[in-house]
């Protein structure tokens, strides 16, 4: 919020562009290893040394190929001298931020969340003093780049302590073919990856290339995007945490699998569409308290973006199962195939509509994402049970409940009319019978589960 404002549409731009571009180009030092790590550890943890080891070396290779591709790119494309300082610097930034992830997927395969929750406080805390100070000297936007690298050294620090205190590590033997397997393992989940990073990044790429004078444009779109990507965090944690439980459940009880699969399907919905519903009708307010009047374009962007973070909300749910189930192979074809319907889309709407043309692109994929990921899904027998369709047509009635709230009560207050609407919403939600006895019951022992440990701490 404050390093948008101050940097303004056009020297955020330049900045989104440029963490949209080391986005795309960060896959190269990934290829989705980190996803390998959390389903094999979780499935036998006394490999842990041997994989982490042999990962290291991998990235250590793979983040040399990722500098030198990135230049080579930026060279092809003629960007700018100071764009490609700031690229630059923010793809050394996501180098860091990998190896940090190889600790922080072990620690998801050990189950041990606690550690993944302080990491993202820690670096989101180091974002913001970074960012305040970068304000208080009066930096520009080069300035703003080293935020990323200085936070992810912060990052780093924090999980080479981590590891020191949790992790044995005393037999880190390295094996050439324990790498290539590794490698072999990664790819489907790599490619899932670099069609992710395009369907959500190419459009700003593409906005550079296709629209004269593009920083303003992009500035404008990326500031609704990125209140959007914020949101992604509610799936990604939650999933998060019960990956590592459903790949070991595929070898054990294929019972639970489907009973998390629907139940986790049934509460993302239930918390997407209300947030759909209501960032679409208070969008103006939120984008003018956020960002300011200069940001008032990004208002019909954000309306439209969040009907994407919605369906993103569903198709992880999807994801996690199939990835889980080591049939990761389709989340690679859905992706690849979003990647280029979403290009395709780009290139007839960017011309035409400029970013709210980018902004339909998105959305459109998403949802060409949800159909095939359901037809797939369904096909393995993993079907949605009618009881899923009846909580969806109860969630719409909810949530139409709270748009009437929202429009009739609009000149409230922005933050204590979004506490009233969302407590309006799970009264609707309690009193329609959403939740049956089985979710409360789930509901009754995760709150044990949490008193009893933190009893357990303080003794």
């Amino acid at each position: 919020m404050y390093s948008t404002r101050y940097l303004g549409p056009d020297n955020y731009g330049i900045l989104s562009f440029s963490i949209a571009f080391a986005t795309i180009m960060i896959f190269l030092a990934d290829i989705g290893i980190g996803t390998v790590i959390v389903r094999d550890i979780a499935r036998d943890k006394a490999q842990t040394a041997k994989y982490f080891g042999n990962v290291v070396l991998i990235k250590i290779a793979l983040a040399f190929v990722t500098l030198v591709t990135t230049a080579a790119v930026g060279y092809v494309l003629n960007y700018q001298s100071q764009t490609m300082h700031v690229v630059y610097i923010i793809i050394l930034a996501l180098i860091l931020t990998s190896f940090s992830g190889i600790i922080s997927s072990i620690m998801q395969a050990f189950e041990e969340m606690e550690y993944l929750s302080l990491a993202s406080v820690i670096y989101n805390l180091a974002m913001l003093l970074c960012a305040l100070l970068a304000i208080s000297i009066g930096t520009d936007v080069l300035g703003f780049a080293y935020v990323y690298l200085i936070s992810s050294i912060i990052l780093l620090c924090y999980w080479a302590i981590v590891a020191r205190r949790k992790i044995s590590l005393s037999r880190c033997d390295i094996n050439l073919a324990f790498c290539k397997y590794l490698i072999t393992e990664s790819v489907p989940f790599g490619l899932s990856s670099v069609f992710i990073r395009i369907y959500y990044y190419i459009d700003t790429l593409m906005i550079s290339l296709i629209i004269l004078n593009p920083n303003e444009i992009m500035g404008w779109y990326n500031a609704a995007y990125r209140l959007v990507l914020i949101m992604a965090f509610i799936p990604t944690i939650f999933l998060g945490s019960l990956y590592p439980i459903m790949s070991r459940y595929y070898i054990h009880s294929e019972k639970h699998i489907n009973f998390i699969f629907e139940r986790s399907f049934k509460y993302l919905l239930a918390i997407a569409i209300p947030l759909g519903v209501g960032t679409t009708v208070l969008a103006d307010r939120i984008i003018l308290y956020i960002y300011g009047a200069d940001f008032s374009q990004s208002t019909i962007a954000l309306q439209i973006l969040i009907w994407s973070e919605v369906l993103i909300f569903l198709n992880v749910v999807f994801g996690n199962l199939l990835n889980s189930i080591n049939r990761q192979i389709i989340v690679t074809k859905q992706t690849m195939l979003a990647a280029a319907l979403n290009i395709a889309l780009n290139l007839v709407l960017i011309p035409r509509y400029s970013y709210v043309g980018a902004s339909v692109a998105t959305v459109s994929t998403e949802l060409f994402a949800f159909f095939f990921l359901l037809y797939f899904v369904s096909k393995m027998g993993y079907r949605l049970p009618k009881s899923i369709i009846a909580s969806f047509f109860k969630i719409l009635c909810a949530s139409l409940i709270m748009y009437l709230f929202l429009d009739i009560f609009y000149w409230i207050y922005l933050f204590p009319l979004i506490l009233l609407a969302s407590v309006i919403y799970i009264v609707i939600v309690y009193l329609l019978g959403i939740l049956d006895n089985e979710d409360l019951y789930l509901m009754r022992q995760l709150l044990d589960g949490i008193c009893a440990r933190e009893e357990t701490k303080d003794a």
